[in-house]
């Protein structure tokens, strides 16, 4: 039986129980309105969502098509909570470009010393059931109305995204969770997302 919750109980009351599974988080979430699933999924500390990823090593594939569907003629947003000290909350934005999947971080609060942080989305070569946010591979040019491509090879930019891969594991139809490495290192950073 996948229902374990009472109308009071939230996202992260869920993460709390030492039982929970992958299918019941996702029956929570699917039966919240965006609203609410951005408020609860927001909620998330780092030990919670190191948690979460834990608890959806075994989740069902998570595709490009869920992520942004192949007939989408215009960005997808995404809402996200990192694990990081400071400006934790953050849109992750997406766009199919001449067959490619292409994003980059809205944070109004950081850009200006981060960059946008470009990135480009593939399914995981050696993880076939995730996805993965490649930041050293940034698009050729931005797609209408985005910011300016810039590398995160240099400046700040190399600090916050340089060497990063974030791979993605699913939650629910409408939320991933996701982990970040360095160098094909693990740096016990974590972020979750949720479709808006």
């Amino acid at each position: 039986m996948v229902a374990v919750a009472s109308s009071n109980t939230t996202f992260a009351d869920l993460l709390l129980r030492a039982d929970i599974t992958q299918a019941q988080l996702a029956a929570h979430l699917d039966a919240l309105d965006a609203d609410a699933r951005v408020d609860q999924c927001r909620a998330l500390g780092k030990g919670k969502q190191r948690k979460l990823w834990e608890v959806c090593a075994a989740a069902p594939a998570f595709t490009l098509e869920d992520l942004i569907p192949q007939a989408a003629t215009a960005e997808v947003r995404w809402a996200g909570k990192n694990s990081l000290p400071l400006f934790t909350h953050f849109e992750k934005r997406f766009f199919r470009q001449a067959g490619t999947v292409v994003g980059y971080n809205f944070n109004p609060g950081i850009a200006w010393f981060t960059g946008p942080g470009y990135f480009t989305t593939v399914q995981a070569p050696d993880r076939p059931k995730e996805i993965l946010f490649d930041y050293t591979r940034v698009p050729s040019a931005a797609p209408e109305g985005w910011p300016p491509v810039k590398p995160n090879t240099g400046g700040t930019a190399k600090l916050v995204y340089g060497g990063m891969h974030d791979f993605c594991r699913r939650v629910s139809a409408t939320t991933i969770i996701g982990a970040a490495t360095r160098l094909g290192k693990p740096i016990d950073a974590y972020f979750v997302l949720t479709r808006l």
